[in-house]
């Protein structure tokens, strides 16, 4: 019988957790793939340990959220420019957002991921427009919606995968995760 490579061993352990968390600030910082992309292959093969990863994820999104909120708060020009220039965002993006936050409040971050409107565009526009306190109690939710929501879809396939045999499931999982991602962010960014 075939075991699992190191590499996968430590994903679906403690590295995988605070890769989880790492991924999740970066990518409410300036980085640009979602940490679901780390979640939900833990998720395919345990999906116990991928909610707890989504949960770190969140917890470094919201992390990272309140320090873009302050360097925005801080210098809004020089916060706001560096978002704009994160792949696939752009001043447009940040422009259309800018209306929408003003129009909708805290419940245009719970849209965003909807639009494909990256959190870190709503911590850069949201000082002059809510409380420090109130950007980050919308702020889980915001970040929790979408990740739940990969979460949900992954542990369903995950259940139709425990009649494989252990030893075949994480090869499985490994082609199905790449042929899934690779495929969303070609849509995405070719939008």
């Amino acid at each position: 019988m075939e075991t699992q490579p190191r590499w996968l061993n430590a994903l679906l352990g403690t590295p995988g957790d605070i890769l989880a968390f790492v991924w999740g600030f970066a990518e409410g910082t300036l980085f640009f793939v979602v940490p679901d992309v780390c979640f939900t292959f833990t998720t395919g093969l345990r999906p116990r340990r991928g909610l707890l990863q989504v949960a770190l994820a969140v917890a470094g999104g919201v992390l990272a959220g309140n320090v873009m909120y302050s360097w925005a708060a801080a210098s809004p020009r020089q916060a706001q420019s560096a978002v704009a220039a994160v792949p696939f965002v752009g001043q447009k993006m940040l422009e259309d957002t800018y209306g929408r936050l003003d129009a909708r409040g805290g419940w245009a971050m719970l849209e965003g991921p909807l639009r494909g409107v990256p959190y870190k565009v709503y911590a850069v526009l949201a000082p002059p427009r809510m409380s420090f306190a109130a950007f980050f109690l919308w702020s889980i939710p915001a970040r929790a919606e979408r990740m739940l929501i990969s979460w949900l879809a992954v542990a369903l396939i995950a259940l139709g995968l425990k009649r494989i045999e252990e030893s075949r499931r994480w090869r499985i999982a490994v082609a199905a995760h790449a042929t899934c991602w690779i495929a969303v962010y070609a849509y995405y960014w070719g939008r």
